[in-house]
């Protein structure tokens, strides 16, 4: 019975709390940080599809149509390894290996997802389109951008596309970094990191305290 008490009265004393910290000068980052003690941290995915299932990830970018292509082969790469990490029990993550393989030796020619989804034997494909990607403004400042998009194909479902992220402008970090301070080859480590990130978390439950770690990164 008193167990039932105190349940019945916590609501009202974590009114009175927030309202207090609404009042008090200086007490948002405090709300902010009750509020995530509350509720958690982690983010449902846009889309929860590739639970359980045998996937492929899959690059390509405006450069990659006419020869090998770092970009495509480290992102999607990146991408695979973390779905695999971050997603559930039952779910399979196809080597990048095997995939690349089976690119070379059928003579993919990068806009049939189907196939490839169909010839490495996978449940899903998750195609990545990279476009417009730089990594400099001016002469002294890095700054990522590209075009993305990332779809998904059910194989399962003869090519059924359940779920597009994007097309999606990303730019990393908000106001740039002088060239001094770093050098190129870092920079594109640090910017690849995270459109990784960018892509993977619509896919996996993830911290939503991630977004303000990105913003910190910048800074060291």
């Amino acid at each position: 019975m008193n167990h039932r008490v105190k349940v019945r009265f916590a609501k009202p004393v974590c009114m009175v709390v927030l309202l207090s910290l609404l009042v008090l000068p200086g007490c948002v980052g405090a709300l902010a940080q009750l509020i995530y003690t509350i509720k958690g941290h982690n983010v449902d995915p846009e889309y929860d599809g590739l639970e359980g299932k045998r996937v492929a990830v899959v690059c390509v970018s405006d450069d990659s149509a006419y020869g090998p292509d770092t970009l495509t082969f480290t992102l999607a790469h990146a991408v695979g390894l973390r779905l695999a990490n971050g997603l559930g029990k039952g779910s399979e993550v196809i080597a990048p290996g095997f995939v690349e393989r089976w690119i070379d030796e059928n003579g993919w020619n990068e806009v049939e997802f189907v196939k490839l989804g169909e010839g490495v034997e996978a449940d899903m494909v998750v195609a990545i389109e990279v476009g417009s990607y730089s990594l400099t403004e001016g002469s002294t400042l890095f700054k990522g951008r590209c075009d993305v998009t990332a779809t998904v194909y059910d194989i399962e479902k003869n090519g059924q596309v359940p779920f597009v992220f994007g097309p999606r402008h990303f730019a990393f970090p908000t106001d740039g970094r002088p060239s001094i301070q770093t050098t190129e080859r870092k920079f594109e480590a640090l910017y690849l990191s995270q459109l990784t990130n960018l892509i993977v978390n619509q896919f996996i439950v993830h911290d939503r305290l991630e977004s303000y770690a990105n913003d910190a990164i910048t800074l060291r």
